[in-house]
């Protein structure tokens, strides 16, 4: 066992911060209260931990119904020695954990950390079943789920190349011929040593679109075919509008099946997002109002191709597996078959190009594909992910989330703005028109504190040495920033911390004290039950209820146990 060192107070509020936002456990981290000591399922959970791609982490001693408030583990020594011994006895082959205890005014968190097991160790067994990790739980593997595992353990050299697949019975007739003649176009233009063969069968041959007996290949099929659903019908897309309901996981409305060529379902794929999210009216620099979508369309395109070039072409065709698009009341979400091959999502966020295709040949027919206005289906230089982030940044839209969880790949589009309340009200004390990277720059330097320049430039890798050079300079010229020996932070006149801005009424709704029991805990910036008595003058129980209303709105968290006279409350 390892003790993690790089778990602080600061980095647990930060990640409750984002829990809170994304408004549920995700993937990647799991918060237990762990009151009664090691949950009974616990080893449901490491299993499925263990067999994700990436390293995952438990909290215990956050309470996820109490908007992710810090509760606290009573004897974290005995907790951690509990879970050890589950951990030992209970999943097999057991995965390392490293451990630490973060101790907090609100108590003692204990954060575990899961590492993934090497792929031919998986998947990991808890009581004889394999368990896969999602958002929503951890589930028993499928068949298919298991084929996806074995599968990637195999190396390079002995996985089968699906893309690659010979279809008896097939031939060039069934693709759709004037995408095959801009693919023979493209292809002469871009290589020199097939510029000069006039036999188109040829060329499609050798470019891997099908054999010498005029038979597809499964890429070819995909990328050009005229319907290649009619062949394969899990070579399709579903895109549809989940809308809340008493089933877990709402109603699906306005579903439509995307079919044909991976240019035509990039296209529609992208219109069928556009049509059913928002569309706001925004007055640009020349005085003109024109209609902005809520997400920029080079970041759907990119995402979409993504999903569709990159999805896993074997056993999940089997059984029908297709490219998903979901649009809830809070996010967008785009999931495909197949985790990633040779690439973490680390290295897809990062600036530096990260280029692994899952299907090669697939790969470069599309590189040579464009979609019905011109541009590239994909620009093949693996930078595709950076473009997404780069693009929704200057939309002002939040973050995306990128989950690998080993037999899929899901993209997470939160909607609604970049920034909070709290963080627009604060961004407004400036007096000057702020750029959106200018405002995401700050809003990072109040949240995390002093950041290099060479942090910075890799962070908007998009901007060029010079351009954030000048963004630097007007900041530091208009007094928000301080830039010195290389380091950059907000300047010390700046108000940091701004009162949260709620909407009109809405304390006034939740009962006759919830405003005076906020006000007094934005005051103090914590309080205990004790203190806001004495500040309000109100009873025990009308602030207790008060702060019950204030809980379940999100307004206010609790750090302690409930009951207990040292649990104290702030404001989010």
């Amino acid at each position: 066992m390892i003790v993690g060192a790089e778990w602080n107070e600061g980095k647990l509020k930060r990640v409750l911060a984002e829990l809170r936002a994304f408004g549920d456990d995700t993937t990647l981290v799991e918060c237990k209260t762990a009151e009664s000591g090691l949950p009974e399922d616990i080893g449901r959970t490491l299993a499925a931990f263990a067999n994700m791609p990436r390293t995952g982490t438990i909290l215990f001693g956050i309470s996820q119904a109490r908007n992710f408030s810090i509760t606290g583990v009573t004897h974290p020594a005995q907790l951690e020695k509990a879970l050890v011994s589950a951990n030992r006895n209970s999943v097999d082959p057991a995965p390392q954990l490293e451990i630490c205890h973060v101790r907090t005014a609100s108590g003692t968190v204990m954060v575990v950390e899961i590492q993934p097991l090497l792929p031919g160790e998986k998947p990991a067994l808890y009581r004889g079943k394999p368990y896969l990790r999602q958002a929503d739980g951890n589930y028993v593997m499928n068949s298919n789920d298991l084929k996806v595992f074995a599968l990637t353990a195999l190396s390079e050299a002995e996985r089968i190349q699906s893309d690659f697949e010979i279809l008896p019975g097939t031939s060039i007739e069934m693709l759709e011929q004037p995408a095959v003649e801009a693919y023979l176009e493209s292809i002469r233009a871009g290589r020199s040593r097939l510029s000069a063969i006039e036999d188109k069968n040829r060329i499609l041959q050798i470019t891997n679109v099908c054999d010498e007996g005029g038979n597809l290949r499964l890429a070819g099929l995909y990328a050009l075919g005229f319907l290649p659903q009619a062949t394969e019908p899990a070579l399709g897309a579903t895109a549809a509008v989940r809308t809340p309901g008493r089933e877990e996981r709402g109603r699906l409305q306005n579903l439509v099946e995307l079919k044909g060529p991976i240019p035509a379902m990039l296209d529609e794929g992208v219109d069928w997002i556009l049509r059913n999210t928002n569309t706001a009216s925004v007055y640009g620099e020349d005085g003109h109002m024109s209609d902005s979508p809520e997400f920029p369309p080079r970041a759907l395109r990119e995402i979409i191709a993504n999903a569709l070039v990159h999805r896993d072409l074997g056993a999940s065709l089997g059984v029908g597996k297709k490219v998903e698009i979901r649009i809830t009341p809070k996010m967008v979400i785009i999931k495909n078959p197949g985790g990633l091959k040779g690439v973490t999502v680390e290295q897809l966020e990062s600036s530096v190009l990260a280029k692994a295709a899952v299907n090669r040949r697939l790969y470069e027919i599309v590189r040579n594909l464009r979609t019905r206005d011109g541009k590239r289906v994909i620009e093949g230089e693996g930078g595709g992910i950076a473009e997404v982030i780069s693009a929704l940044r200057e939309a002002r839209c939040a973050a995306p989330r990128f989950i690998d969880n080993g037999v899929e790949f899901t993209v997470f589009l939160p909607r609604g703005p970049r920034f909070n309340e709290e963080e627009m009200q604060w961004l407004q004390t400036f007096s000057e028109n702020l750029a959106p990277l200018e405002e995401d720059l700050l809003v990072m330097l109040r949240d995390f504190g002093e950041l290099s320049v060479t942090q910075v430039e890799r962070t908007y890798s998009e901007l060029s040495h010079a351009a954030c050079k000048r963004m630097l300079g007007h900041l530091e010229d208009i007094g928000a920033i301080r830039v010195e020996g290389g380091v950059i932070s907000l300047a010390e006149t700046l108000p940091v911390d701004a009162p949260p801005a709620l909407p009109t009424g809405l304390l006034e709704s939740l009962g006759p004290n919830a405003p005076a029991v906020y006000k007094k805990i934005s005051a103090q910036g914590s309080a205990t039950v004790r203190d806001l008595s004495a500040g309000t003058g109100l009873s025990d129980n009308q602030v207790r209820y008060a702060l019950q209303s204030l809980l379940k709105e999100g307004l206010i968290v609790m750090n302690g146990r409930q009951g207990a006279r040292s649990t104290t409350y702030e404001t989010v």
